[in-house]
């Protein structure tokens, strides 16, 4: 298999390998919440995700820089690596379970590695996406998206299939071989970067990025929020508040999932036909409308039909947040994917924490109802930055 497609493999397999890694956590929900297992608090669950927000922003944030001095490659290295100590810490927390706050520690520890993990390895796989296919930057990058949504999809299906078999910890172990069979896969290829040139083993000052860039951050972060509150949240909501059970709660969050990856692939093949800036504004509306139709509806299929909306709506946006910024700005291209993926995990944070700290007194419908303002900010911001595009500058 020539280099190049080595290549391909490694970083459309390695965005996989991420969106499985990360999305294992929250999909953990009804577990680590379970008084039977880890018996964690609805605080606690929230809390859970603060290392993780702090982890990926500080490496995402990072990341470009580092890759300036160290390469691009070390940089996904680390990533992938973060990664596989999460999976470890997780699968081992099963071994503290009990009294005491061991348990939690260990989940602190697995989720601020995951964070980590995140940040550089999606910061890295954004930046080879887009310069692996040139003139089709933005399907390139909504392709990695498809396969991080992919193992988004098989997060919680993985997690049950374990449960089910009596051992929910051989899901990280599992997902930790898949990782480190990667990192050996990668370590054989050269993995450059054509926009590193010469900058590799050269400490050069972080590039300042144009005021737009931050219109796409901050829009990516009210994304972060809404993806986050589905995300975590839902699967609480469905089996505590509506009534459905583990089984059914995991299937429609990986209903959620999977409607954001079809969203991605029909957003990549009407791309090829159609503008689809229109559909960059509409989509937040989609998004705020499942917001509040979840807490309105009964059953588990009104609920999964909430929620694929949701995702539906959700599904290509933050990928061509990435591609409209790079494309803006294609030698900026490292440093902007590193902003955007810090700031939907800012956004992450703000839904982890904030609703863990209100969902006793507000409750789970009102706050999904509430969260739809979100999805209207989205819309406003989204419109202003299609009405008023800047030239796309030359790479």
């Amino acid at each position: 298999m020539a280099v190049r497609n080595k290549t391909v493999v490694a970083v459309y397999l390695g965005g996989l390998l991420q969106g499985i890694s990360l999305i294992l956590f929250p999909a953990a929900g009804p577990l680590l919440t379970d008084p039977a297992l880890h018996n964690l608090s609805s605080a606690r669950f929230g809390a859970l995700f603060t290392p993780l927000i702090i982890g990926a922003i500080a490496a995402s944030s990072l990341a470009a820089r580092l890759a300036l001095r160290f390469g691009m490659k070390r940089v996904l290295l680390a990533g992938l690596g973060c990664d596989l100590l999460a999976m470890l810490l997780f699968a081992a927390s099963h071994l503290l379970i009990g009294p005491g706050n061991a348990t939690f520690l260990a989940l602190l520890g697995a989720t601020g590695a995951v964070g980590l993990g995140f940040g550089f390895t999606i910061t890295a796989l954004n930046a080879y996406a887009f310069e692996l296919f040139p003139a089709r930057e933005d399907a390139a990058v909504m392709g990695l998206h498809v396969l991080t949504g992919l193992g988004q999809v098989g997060a919680p299906q993985a997690l049950g299939l374990f449960t089910g078999l009596g051992f929910w910890w051989g899901a990280p172990m599992a997902i930790g071989a898949g990782l480190v069979l990667m990192i050996t896969f990668q370590l054989g290829l050269p993995l450059l970067l054509r926009s590193e040139g010469v900058a590799v083993g050269k400490a050069r000052a972080s590039p300042r990025l144009p005021g737009r860039v931050w219109l796409f951050a901050a829009v990516v972060f009210l994304y972060g929020v809404c993806e986050a509150t589905f995300g975590n949240w839902s699967p609480i909501y469905l089996e505590n508040d509506a009534g459905l059970s583990m089984t059914d709660s995991a299937r429609a969050l990986s209903l959620f999932w999977a409607a954001v990856t079809a969203g991605r692939v029909l957003f990549a093949t009407v791309a090829m036909r159609v503008n689809t800036r229109l559909l960059y504004v509409v989509s937040p509306l989609v998004v705020g409308a499942a917001l509040m139709a979840l807490p309105s509806v009964q059953g588990a299929a009104p609920s999964m039909a909430a929620l694929a909306a949701g995702g539906l709506g959700l599904s290509f946006f933050f990928p061509y947040s990435i591609s409209l910024a790079s494309s803006e700005n294609p030698r900026l291209a490292p440093a902007i994917s590193g902003a955007l993926v810090a700031a939907i995990m800012l956004g992450t944070g703000v839904s982890s924490n904030v609703v863990g700290l209100i969902r006793d007194s507000l409750g789970l419908p009102l706050i999904l109802r509430l969260s739809s303002i979100y999805a209207a900010a989205m819309a406003m911001i989204a419109a202003y930055l299609i009405a008023r595009p800047r030239p796309k500058e030359r790479a």
